[in-house]
């Protein structure tokens, strides 16, 4: 068998990850082996451009997500030159971390909290949960939810119950919709500030919250 790339005899079979002898390329028993093949420094060099290939793709995708944010954010009553420090900090955080950042809208609510000065750790483990942000001095986790918590609110719900029972009970859990980033996510702050009025208060309302916050 061929190297697929330079001809020469091929001593790898790409597609089932061992390498080829004489009885495994012409056993049709087998009908891998008639796919790609490669010697070993062709399969060394291809495997390297195909990782290369995937962390571009992985650059470009936060750097399209960084804009989206920014679009989202220009079409509410946001001071870009006011709050550029903020959103240079998270920028530098996504282009060294990446993987902090799911989404357009965390990426928002990233730069609010760095622009409300409001410490907090994203992407967060808790117990065996990944929690979006997590914010120490406040005892609060903020879970940003797009459409799929519309379908899966009793098992987020299960999630939120086991995550405080974690923490313990002065923790709270608050979801802000995307729909509320996309409209006003300044208006996030205000969204801790109430929980943690209300939490003082005994017992948090949340639908009292909802009605506040989405006025």
């Amino acid at each position: 068998m061929k190297c697929w790339i330079c001809g020469n005899n091929a001593t790898i079979s790409r597609a089932i990850g061992y390498n080829a002898n004489e009885d495994d390329i012409h056993d049709k028993q087998k009908p891998n082996q008639f796919k790609r093949c490669y010697c070993q420094k062709c399969f060394d060099e291809h495997r390297k451009s195909i990782e290369d290939k995937k962390t571009q793709m992985v650059i470009l995708k936060k750097e399209l997500m960084f804009e989206n944010a920014m679009d989202i954010l220009e079409h509410q009553s946001f001071d870009f030159y006011k709050n550029k420090e903020a959103i240079d900090v998270v920028e530098e955080k996504l282009k060294n971390d990446p993987d902090k950042f799911d989404s357009s809208y965390e990426i928002i609510t990233a730069i609010i909290l760095v622009t409300n000065r409001i410490y907090s750790k994203m992407q967060y483990k808790v117990d065996t949960y990944q929690v979006d942000f997590l914010l120490p001095d406040h005892h609060v986790i903020l879970e940003v939810d797009g459409e799929r918590h519309r379908y899966n609110k009793g098992r987020d719900s299960v999630r939120d119950e086991n995550i405080k029972h974690y923490l313990g009970a002065d923790w709270e859990i608050i979801r802000i919709s995307t729909d509320l980033i996309k409209k006003d996510a300044q208006k996030i702050p205000t969204a801790i500030d109430k929980v943690l009025e209300y939490r003082e208060q005994g017992k948090v309302n949340w639908n009292k919250l909802y009605m506040e916050v989405h006025s």
